[in-house]
């Protein structure tokens, strides 16, 4: 199941929940409990979440430029 970043309209809370695609319609803010929320962009990151260099061009660039073209 995929996780979707999602941002209330109201309080402007952010989070983060792990849900199918169908349920994203039922998601309410779980700090001031309205539907008004958007989902946002999420950023794809193939490490986990604690780990140092999850991004590849965290490690691969250094002060001569990135390998990858970013």
């Amino acid at each position: 199941m995929p996780i979707f970043d999602f941002g209330c309209s109201h309080c402007g809370h952010k989070f983060e929940r792990m849900i199918s695609n169908e349920e994203k319609k039922n998601i309410c803010c779980p700090q001031c409990g309205t539907p008004e929320i958007k989902q946002l962009l999420s950023v794809f990151n193939t490490g986990s979440r604690g780990e140092k260099n999850a991004f590849p061009c965290q490690a691969a660039c250094s002060g001569n430029g990135c390998k990858f073209g970013l």
